[in-house]
């Protein structure tokens, strides 16, 4: 199946303005000229976008805004996105759709928050890097090309097996190891990117399909709505619920703390939904990998000698003689092989950033003193108040947000909490992954043809 079609989208919708300026945030900050309120911290004056509005009070019957049909994913676009097996084409696909239900999100709500699918567009991107397996190789060659501790533990298995005439270790062999074990971490980020696509994308797609043109909230649809959810994803639901509301909340304060409540619920569940697919990138049995080539490496070099000389080849294997120096090389093998999986799994490049996620999180430009956008500086909505106690290790600071240990759920939400927070404001995160625009619908995967019987 093909990724979306590529081509120049259609104008969407145009929102009204706001017909009165936004309640100035409740941060103590001195009061912007009137030509700079409403403008995010991240952009220049002229590239700012008038305050909008869903509705223009005393105006008779209208449409609120709406996406242009074709610019993003329906429920059954996410699903067929998802189902395509070519794991670097899905990864693209999902990261694209990732991007366009946020510009649909956008329109909905307005892009002066990011909301959770914004984010998601540069966190699957990132995940393309290692389910394209770019870098790794030639990271762990340099390694084993470099001598260091990996030298040094190769050089004492090389010197044993010469006294046992046996040829030295192939590093074709350990580059062999090595892909394997790649594989297996590049199979555990592209399998917990498509499920999570599958999942949480689906309910974006629902939410654009049943919101759009709406103009005031309809307490009845909006319960009929939040009926559609199973009761395995009470936290999906509580989410939407609370992006629902942000749709029609005219005071900015209150609007921004139900998007950042709506992105931190998301992504509490999504985290959750992915703890068993970090767990298997991070501690994909490597060691196992090493030694298993090693060892068939070994076995063939002490069958392939010549009697008697095979003989005593296989009872130095068999005594435990090779084992003594052999052991040491495969921990130091894995531990490079972790340290290098692991630094390339933690860090994630948004427009204008790249974070490292191990490090803690900068506050963004501009914000140095401040850290976090106007309306985010004080939270007041009890909800949120109460997640970010429980998830936020250190409150209203940067300090300690770096994860140490990535497989770690608690130091992963400690992290996206505060990255949530601090760039919820930033307009670039809107920016087009790719630098192309995609056209819906995608087509579903053909049918594999039915294997031929054997009479």
């Amino acid at each position: 199946m093909s990724p979306p079609k590529i081509g120049p989208r259609a104008p969407s919708t145009t929102r009204l303005p706001e017909p009165a300026l936004p309640p100035r945030p409740r941060n103590e900050v001195k009061p912007e000229p009137r030509d700079r309120q409403g403008a995010s911290l991240f952009e220049s004056p002229k590239a700012r976008k008038a305050p909008v509005a869903l509705s223009t009070p005393g105006a008779g019957p209208q449409s609120g805004p709406q996406p242009t049909p074709g610019t993003y994913p329906t429920a059954a676009d996410v699903a067929n996105i998802a189902s395509m097996t070519d794991p670097v084409a899905r990864n693209l696909a999902i990261t694209q759709g990732y991007h366009d239900l946020s510009d649909a999100m956008g329109t909905l709500l307005g892009k002066e928050n990011a909301n959770w699918s914004t984010y998601a567009t540069w966190a699957s991107k990132q995940a393309g890097v290692s389910i394209r397996q770019e870098d790794m190789p030639k990271a762990f060659v340099d390694i084993l090309q470099g001598g260091g501790a990996v030298g040094e533990a190769m050089s004492r298995v090389d010197d044993l097996l010469r006294n046992l005439g046996l040829p030295a270790l192939p590093t074709g062999d350990l580059l062999k190891a090595g892909a394997d074990a790649l594989n297996n971490v590049s199979k555990a980020i592209a399998d917990g990117n498509q499920f999570v696509f599958q999942e949480v994308g689906h309910e974006f797609a629902r939410f654009v399909e049943t919101f759009q043109g709406d103009t005031q909230l309809d307490p009845a649809k909006l319960q009929k709505y939040l009926d559609g959810f199973p009761p395995d994803k009470a936290l999906l639901k509580d989410a939407f619920g609370n992006y629902a509301q942000a749709m029609f909340e005219k005071d900015p304060n209150k609007k921004a703390e139900l998007m950042l409540l709506a992105n931190n619920t998301v992504g509490l569940h999504e985290q959750t939904q992915l703890q068993s697919y970090v767990e298997k990138a991070l501690n994909s049995p490597v060691k196992d990998i090493f030694r298993g080539i090693l060892d068939k490496s070994i076995e063939a070099g002490a069958n392939a000698l010549p009697f008697p000389a095979n003989l005593a080849a296989k009872a130095a294997i068999k005594s435990g003689a090779v084992d003594l120096v052999l052991n040491p090389l495969v921990d130091k093998l894995a531990d490079v092989f972790r340290g290098i999986a692991t630094e390339h799994m933690m860090k994630l490049a948004v427009p204008g950033e790249a974070l490292k996620l191990g490090n803690d999180l900068p506050p963004p430009a501009g914000m140095e003193d401040t850290l976090f956008p106007p309306h985010l500086r004080s939270i007041e909505n009890p909800k949120l108040r109460e997640l970010l106690g429980r998830m936020d290790s250190s409150p209203d600071s940067l300090k300690g947000t770096g994860a140490k240990d990535w497989s770690q759920l608690d130091q992963r939400m400690n992290y996206i909490v505060d990255l949530f927070r601090t760039r919820q404001s930033d307009p670039h995160l809107f920016d087009q992954p790719f630098g192309k625009e995609a056209h819906y619908p995608v087509a579903p995967s053909a049918p594999r043809p039915a294997a031929l019987g054997v009479s």
